[in-house]
């Protein structure tokens, strides 16, 4: 199999950047049939930009370079890889008059600067880019038959490149069948009860399957399953016994989010929902209104942190707040029923707990959150979480468990006269 790294530059991705171009990079590989083997970050240091990439040829036969290839003194990445292959630059003025063109449709005079992004690595075969002034390069490395290819950073220019030069070049340099990832998601569980009841499942499947993964998200667990162009078939029988092993935990194959879950059986009862929040703040109402289109079933959230408030506008009453405190089964299912009332909603989900790192004690630790529904039929069921983590994560936590909550009691939830009570 053709090994392929990615050697990622910019110093701000070892500081505080997000490196998105490792995923990017990552799904064009697969729909070329190839597998990223490794990722590499490294500063905008030539001799570091070099050593990586030497290292990188010396193990695989294919290896990506993404950035610093721009017009600023900390762009070396060109210079490195000339040196290493000991190969002269050389200005290239059809890529010269190309960048100037770019600037001239922005009506902007190029500054002298960008004329070194017209500087041609010898021997190497120039990659347009139509959204940006930094052409791509692929580089063939003798000896060995191998491959290296430069490109820009910017997402933007960087998927053009790929989409338009790459790919086409992988498919042709590289024949193989092309892979398909498929995502299953959970919900409700967590990471090591989800590998555990599906370990045995995936090792029946080893053979057909090109690489499997699970990834926590947030809120649930993703089974990631890649799989050859042709066995399709597979991802499939997978799903049917998914559903038989994890139950109503199992949100299915390319599930949408849990908010959309959730707005979608909303719609389908035609229900409105109103939130009473404590812990989370209005965490929950703004994951339901990522949602385009929630405002056909969100009446809105209420955030009561107070006790004042959760008296005033919730009607929870002040005895419950006294014998029981507001972090408690009595009082969530107080402050579900009363947003329920003030939202004249069908349903209402309310949340209170201990977020931290104060204001715990040794019957209510920090973690400890109670949540409630209330239904149509004047129904309320309570549930209590203890989650760990600090203060950010246990209110992250109690959102998305609280949106599974509410979730599973939507199916679930029947009509009284339909399950059989007087």
């Amino acid at each position: 199999m053709n090994r392929v790294e990615l050697v990622c530059v910019g110093t701000e991705l070892l500081l505080s950047r997000v490196n998105t171009n490792v995923h990017l990079v990552s799904n064009y590989l697969n729909r070329a049939g190839l597998t990223l083997s490794r990722n590499t970050t490294v500063g905008d240091v030539q001799e570091e930009i070099a050593a990586c990439v030497r290292e990188a040829l010396h193990r695989s036969s294919l290896v990506i370079v993404c950035g610093g290839l721009g017009p600023t003194f900390d762009d070396v990445t060109r210079e490195a890889v000339a040196e290493l292959l000991n190969r002269k630059l050389i200005f290239d003025p059809e890529v010269w008059e190309a960048i100037r063109e770019y600037f001239q449709r922005r009506k902007v005079n190029p500054p002298e600067s960008v004329k070194k992004q017209a500087c041609i690595i010898e021997g190497s075969q120039v990659l347009p880019n139509h959204r940006g002034t930094a052409p791509g390069l692929l580089i063939p490395v003798n000896p060995g038959g191998k491959t290296l290819i430069l490109l820009p950073g910017p997402p933007v220019e960087l998927e053009g490149i790929l989409e338009e030069s790459v790919l086409p070049h992988l498919k042709k340099a590289f024949p193989s069948p092309e892979k398909r990832c498929f995502r299953f998601t959970v919900a409700g569980l967590p990471e090591s009860v989800v590998e555990e009841r599906s370990s045995s499942l995936f090792s029946r499947y080893e053979k057909e399957m090109a690489e499997f993964t699970i990834l926590t998200g947030p809120g649930v667990i993703e089974l990631l399953v890649q799989v050859f162009e042709g066995k399709k078939e597979v991802a499939r029988k997978i799903e049917e016994e998914l559903k038989t092993i994890f139950g109503e935990a199992f949100l299915g194959l390319e599930s949408p989010s849990l908010p959309e879950l959730v707005g979608n059986l909303l719609l389908e009862r035609r229900w409105t929902l109103t939130v009473a929040e404590s812990c989370t703040g209005g965490m929950v109402g703004s994951k339901i209104t990522d949602v385009p289109g929630s405002s056909a079933y969100f009446k809105g959230s209420i955030v009561a942190y107070s006790n004042q408030l959760k008296r005033r506008l919730l009607k929870v009453p002040p005895t419950l707040l006294r014998k029981f405190g507001a972090v408690s089964e009595q009082v969530a299912i107080a402050m579900a029923k009363g947003a329920r009332k003030v939202g004249k909603s069908d349903v209402s989900l309310s949340l209170t707990g201990v977020a931290g790192p104060g204001g715990a004690s040794p019957e209510k630790p920090v973690g400890l959150v109670w949540m409630a529904v209330a239904f149509p039929d004047n129904r309320c069921l309570a549930r209590q979480f203890l989650f760990g983590g600090n203060r950010l994560q246990v209110r992250e936590r109690a959102v998305f468990s609280g949106l599974d909550f509410l979730r599973r009691e939507i199916i679930g939830w029947r009509p009284k006269e339909k399950r059989g009570r007087k």
